[in-house]
């Protein structure tokens, strides 16, 4: 019963970041942006230095803390649900078409 705990909370972690992290979807975009100066901290992550945008792809600081919780043996990351909700959001993120791109030009 236990192994199935990170595959439903990966399923999960999925379709809760596919909802609020498309920018097609109707919940991402009422979400309220909180940005401090140069630094935008949500819906998304993004440093704007001189005109250029980069952006913190949430896959790869979910990839980070997947394999900080590897080594946690306390707290919220030692979960297996915790760690099935990263690999979902992982895999979420991957699919995405600008995946790779982490700079922009605006």
């Amino acid at each position: 019963m236990q192994i199935v705990y990170p595959f439903v909370s990966a399923l999960l972690g999925y379709i809760f970041l596919h909802l609020t992290s498309n920018p097609k979807s109707k919940i991402h975009n009422k979400l309220p942006e909180i940005k401090f100066k140069w630094i935008q901290i949500f819906p998304s992550q993004k440093i704007i230095i001189r005109g250029r945008i980069i952006h913190l792809h949430h896959w790869l600081q979910f990839s980070l803390l997947l394999c900080v919780s590897v080594f946690a043996n306390t707290g919220v990351l030692d979960s297996w649900t915790t760690r099935g909700f990263l690999l979902g959001g992982i895999i979420q993120g991957l699919r995405f078409p600008d995946r790779s791109i982490f700079k922009k030009v605006s």
